[in-house]
């Protein structure tokens, strides 16, 4: 019955490749692994994998609204920073050119430039 759950590699490369995990995808997962099992979602399995790449997820998009709700002239470079480390860990690698991270991090150049500073 196994062969019926994606493999954990499967998932960590969608949501690599930019697929949001939802919530309820790794509420089904839980809730197929405990079908499996009979006790419960099976511990680092497809379930906790989805779930974890879920909450990755959701930390970046959290910390990029956070931001960008800011007014455009107070961004800072700790923004910057803070947003860097957490589309890192969304998508596994640091942030390429034309990234959000790329994005933020321009903003705060040209906020400190504007500053003298």
């Amino acid at each position: 019955m196994e062969g019926e759950l994606p493999p954990k590699e499967e998932i960590h490369q969608r949501a690599l490749e930019g697929h949001p995990i939802t919530q309820t995808e790794a509420s089904e997962l839980a809730a197929a692994e405990t079908d499996i099992t009979g006790f419960g979602p099976i511990k680092g399995g497809p379930a906790a994998q989805a779930q974890s790449e879920h909450d990755r997820q959701q930390n970046f998009f959290a910390k990029a609204g956070e931001v960008a709700r800011k007014p455009v002239g107070e961004i800072t470079k700790e923004d910057a920073a803070q947003v860097q480390r957490a589309e890192t860990r969304a998508f596994g690698e640091p942030p390429g050119k034309g990234s959000t991270s790329a994005n933020v991090q321009s903003l705060a150049d040209q906020n400190e430039k504007a500053k003298g500073t």
